[in-house]
C-alpha cells in the first residue's frame, strides 16, 4: 500500500520554546524534510511545510525511478507544520480524497501531534497507540529522561546531572570542574549542537559539538554560565539543561536501529561518525559506515545499542531510532542520547541502498555534508556531469544531491559514494574545489 509521509521535524511537543525559532531555523528544518523525497515510492503522499523544487524531485527520480506524476505533495507554504496547520482544511482536504485506512503512516517523529493527525485521516499508527498518545516517543527524545533511563538500566553515560534550577546548575558545574577541566551544557530539546555550550578552565581546549565556549579563570564565577543556561532559582523557562563532563578528542558516533512492530529482535540498520564543521564546530554531515573506532569499542557500542533498542521496544516504541555516543581515543564509550525518530542517516542509507544495493556498506563509503553553498541545482548538476563527478552506475561511484535549498538559502546537502574512503575523499576534494570556483564567479551571492 502507499504511504503518507509527514515532514514534522519540529513540533510543539519536541521544542521547549517554538516562539524562539528564527526564520533561519525554519529553513534548516525544511532542508531536513526535503530529504524525505529519497524515501518516496510511486503513489505515496508527502506533507511538508513548503513545496519541493521540481528540479530536485527530478534529480531524485532520475536515480530512484520515481514517477513524480504519481506523487501527492501537500504543502501549506508555512515555516513549520504546527498542529493548527496540520488540522487545517488546506492540508486535510487534499489528503481525504486519496488516503484510505489501509495506507501506511510514516511521520518523521511519532509525537502526539502526528497521532492526532493520523486519527483525523483514519490512519493506524504503528506500535503501541497508548505509548504514542501519552507522548512516549517524545519522552525518549528528551536528554533529561534518557539519562535517567540509561543510568537506571546500567548504560555508560558521562558523569553529570540534569538541571532545572540555578542551584542544580551551580552544584553540578562546580562538582564536575573539581574533577575535570571541562563540562558541556546541553539544552534538553535541541539538535546538532544548537543549544550546547562548553565551560572550561583549559585555555587551549578545542571544542566540537557546541556553539560557544566559556573560559573560566575562576570556576566560582558562573554568572555568564547561569545566564546562558536560561534557568532561574525555581524553574527552567527555556527548558531544562543537562550538564555533563566533557571529554576532549572523542569521536561522536551513532547507530540507527529498527524496533520491529511485531516484537521481533531489533536490528542495526546503519552506523556512522558525525562530521563537524569549522565555523561553527557543530554537526555538518555524516560518514558511513562506522570504521574509525577500535573493534572492541564497536562490539560494545553495537551490543549495548541493541540492548537499548530492546528497552525502547518493551516500553512500546517501534520504528527507527538513532542512538548516539562518544568514544575516547583510548576506546572508552559513553552514551549521550537517543533520537526516537527518523534520523540524519535514514535518507543516506536509502540513497546508498538505491544506488549500490542492500549490502552497500560491505563495499562502499558514504560521505555527506550539508549547508554547503552552491550554485542553482541545474547548474550544479551540469558541473558534476562536466567534471565526471555525477553518480556513475558502471563505476559505482560519484555524487548525488540529498537536499536542495539553492532557490532560497543557496545551499545543498551532497552525498559522495565510493568503493573506498580514499576514493570518496578524493571525489569530495574535487567537488569542494568546483564549488569554491563557483563561489568566486561574478554574480554569485
Amino acid at each position: 500500500m502507499p504511504a503518507l509521509w509527514l515532514g514534522n521535524a519540529c513540533t510543539e511537543h519536541m521544542v521547549d520554546r517554538m516562539d524562539l525559532l528564527t526564520e533561519e531555523d525554519c529553513r534548516a528544518l525544511l532542508f531536513t524534510m526535503k530529504r524525505l523525497a529519497w524515501l518516496l515510492r510511486d503513489g505515496d503522499a508527502l506533507v511538508v511545510p513548503r513545496p519541493l523544487p521540481q528540479s530536485f524531485l527530478q534529480h531524485v527520480a532520475r536515480h530512484t525511478g520515481l514517477d513524480t506524476s504519481s506523487i501527492h505533495l501537500v504543502s501549506p507554504d508555512v515555516g513549520l507544520l504546527t498542529q493548527d496547520r496540520l488540522h487545517s482544511d488546506e492540508v486535510l482536504e487534499p489528503l481525504r480524497g486519496i488516503v484510505t485506512p489501509e495506507w501506511e503512516f510514516r511521520p518523521y517523529i511519532h509525537d502526539r501531534g502526528s497521532v492526532t493527525f493520523a486519527q483525523a485521516l483514519g490512519l493506524r499508527t504503528a506500535g503501541s497507540p497508548g505509548f504514542l498518545t501519552e507522548g512516549g516517543a517524545e519522552l525518549l527524545n528528551s536528554k533529561v529522561v534518557f539519562r535517567a533511563l540509561a543510568a537506571g538500566a546500567g548504560f555508560s553515560v558521562p558523569a553529570g546531572m540534569p538541571c532545572r534550577t540555578i542551584n542544580d546548575l551551580t552544584h553540578s558545574v562546580t562538582r564536575l570542574l573539581s574533577r575535570a577541566a571541562s563540562v558541556i551544557v546541553k539544552r534538553d530539546r535541541a539538535v546538532s549542537g544548537h543549544g550546547n555550550f562548553v565551560i572550561t578552565t583549559d585555555k587551549d581546549l578545542e571544542v566540537t559539538g557546541a556553539l560557544s565556549t566559556y573560559h573560566l579563570t575562576d570556576p566560582r564565577n558562573l554568572d555568564e554560565v547561569v545566564a546562558a543556561a536560561g534557568l532561574t532559582s525555581s524553574h527552567a523557562p527555556l527548558g531544562e539543561v543537562v550538564v555533563e563532563e566533557f571529554h576532549p578528542g572523542c569521536r561522536s558516533v551513532y547507530v540507527e536501529v529498527l524496533c520491529p512492530e511485531d516484537g521481533t529482535e531489533p536490528t542495526l540498520v546503519n552506523s556512522g561518525q558525525l562530521r563537524v564543521g569549522q565555523d561553527p564546530p557543530v554537526l555538518a554531515g555524516l560518514e558511513l559506515p562506522l570504521t574509525s573506532i577500535p573493534e572492541r569499542s564497536w562490539r560494545e557500542f553495537s551490543e549495548e545499542s541493541l540492548r537499548m533498542a530492546r528497552l525502547m521496544q518493551r516500553l512500546g516504541y517501534t520504528g527507527l531510532a538513532n542512538i548516539d555516543a562518544v568514544v575516547s581515543p583510548a576506546g572508552e564509550l559513553w552514551f549521550n542520547e537517543v533520537n526516537a525518530r527518523m534520523g540524519g542517516s535514514t535518507h543516506l542509507h536509502s540513497i546508498a541502498e538505491t544506488l549500490v544495493g542492500p549490502d552497500w556498506s560491505d563495499t562502499h563509503t558514504l560521505l555527506s555534508r550539508f549547508n554547503v553553498v552552491a550554485p542553482p541545482l541545474r547548474t550544479l548538476l551540469k558541473e558534476l556531469e562536466a567534471n565526471a563527478l555525477a553518480w556513475d552506475p558502471e563505476r559505482r561511484r560519484g555524487v548525488v544531491i540529498a537536499s536542495d535549498d539553492t532557490d532560497v538559502s543557496g545551499t545543498v546537502e551532497y552525498v559522495v559514494l565510493a568503493p573506498s574512503r580514499d576514493q570518496g575523499a578524493a571525489l569530495e576534494a574535487k567537488l569542494e574545489h568546483i564549488l569554491a570556483d563557483a563561489r568566486r564567479r561574478p554574480g554569485h551571492a
